[in-house]
């Protein structure tokens, strides 16, 4: 039994087998690609159960049905406009319905129907032609002051605005911060009488356009008119809450459009800033190279202290200082002054502590010490304050402490200028 059950499935394998054989053999180069894409509608292609219940009984059959499945797939596909077409043929037979969701999207004729009746279409042949000169077109933005282009951040004489600044109760300014400054949004560009729908107008207004808002002869006419006039006369500023600054702004201000940005300095005189004398200005461009060169050469000597005879740079010095002397003032100066011996000795121990930054140089009106000061400039101001603590320490009347430098504005080692130029 099992020798004849092992024999009946080996004859079916081996009938299957030579089926798949004869597909692969039948089948053309040339139908390669449509074997791998599409699938041949013959026996051998059904599931493995309907195989088993349809034995192939001879080759002639699988042969007959491959042949078949050959024409099928040799039949021409149609194109997307014929499967079109016969669609649209069969919904105007009545063969086809249209589905029920077709009424959202409208009746196809609509597209169709063109607004040849409407008088406020707008045509494109009047709308004229395109050329160069429209792209030479501004915003109000793009002005150039230098070309004589009228400032468009002028206000508008129409209008009425409110004051530059609004005070408070107390008097101070609305929004006003001694770092920030201003930070009010109702400035001098707020518009206290706005202009009204051009629907509404008085100068644009069309009766005819405009539904009447009361008949023709009730009282409330002239009461409403009172009312708009009042309201109008209030100069209410209309506000609205920013989102973004959580303040109130104005609903109605005159527009900033801001000025061109300034990409490079304006021309200057090439005598600006200099301290020669237009009359006494040497024409080098007159002068050959070697007379440029030697006069240039002469010129430099002449300012510098070591051409300069004897006793020049003395008396140059000394004319900064006749000043103090002719007016006997010390103050503003490095001058040495008078000194009480008594008071000097008190306030040795703030000297003591001083140490070599300062240099007592006088004592004015009893109470007013003068010292020459020799540390930082940026030190300065502190520096004369805590020696005025100093000296009240010492149980010294002291009503001002003054640090005198001279000519020396700045500390160029520290704070990265050039020792070579001055005043220091």
């Amino acid at each position: 039994m099992q020798t004849m059950m092992n024999t009946r499935s080996m004859k079916t394998y081996q009938r299957r087998a030579s089926a798949l054989a004869l597909v692969l053999l039948s089948t053309r180069s040339d139908h390669a690609e449509s074997f791998g894409r599409h699938c041949i509608q013959s026996p051998l292609h059904t599931s493995q159960n309907h195989i088993r219940r349809t034995p192939i009984t001879s080759s002639s059959t699988t042969i007959t049905a491959l042949s078949a499945a050959k024409k099928k797939s040799a039949e021409p596909k149609e194109t997307e406009t014929e499967i079109r077409d016969r669609i649209l043929a069969e919904i105007d037979s009545g063969m086809r319905q249209y589905p029920s969701w077709i009424s959202e999207y409208g009746e196809p004729q609509d597209e169709f129907l063109l607004d040849d009746d409407d008088d406020g279409a707008i045509d494109a042949s009047t709308l004229g032609q395109w050329d160069e000169k429209d792209f030479q077109a501004k915003f109000d933005y793009e002005w150039d002051p230098d070309e004589g282009d009228e400032d468009p951040n002028n206000l508008d004489p129409v209008y009425e605005y409110a004051a530059p600044f609004q005070l408070d109760e107390e008097g101070i300014e609305v929004g006003y911060n001694p770092i920030f400054g201003r930070s009010n949004p109702i400035d001098g560009r707020t518009i206290l009488n706005p202009p009204d729908s051009y629907v509404i107008d008085e100068k644009t207004r069309d009766d005819r356009l405009v539904p009447k808002e009361f008949p023709d002869g009730d009282i409330e006419i002239k009461a409403n008119a009172d009312v708009i006039a009042l309201r109008k006369s209030l100069k209410i500023i209309e506000t609205h809450t920013d989102p973004f600054l959580k303040m109130e702004v104005p609903n109605h201000m005159a527009t900033w459009h801001g000025y061109p940005e300034q990409l490079s300095y304006p021309k200057q005189d090439y005598m600006n800033n200099r301290f020669t004398k237009p009359e006494d200005v040497t024409d080098f461009d007159k002068l050959g190279p070697a007379r440029a060169r030697q006069l240039a050469v002469q010129l430099a000597r002449a300012r510098n202290n070591e051409w300069l005879p004897e006793g020049t740079s003395e008396a140059y010095h000394a004319s900064k200082t006749a000043i103090y002397k002719e007016k006997g003032v010390l103050t503003g100066s490095t001058l040495p002054g008078q000194a009480d011996p008594e008071v000097v000795a008190k306030i040795q121990p703030a000297m003591d502590v001083l140490g070599d930054v300062v240099e007592l140089l006088s004592i004015e009106a009893d109470t007013v010490f003068r010292f020459k000061y020799h540390g930082l400039i940026k030190n300065k101001r502190g520096m004369s304050a805590w020696a005025g603590v100093l000296i009240r320490n010492c149980d010294v009347d002291c009503t001002g402490v003054v640090f005198e430098t001279g000519f020396r504005k700045r500390d160029p080692y520290y704070d990265g200028g050039s020792h070579w130029y001055g005043p220091y």
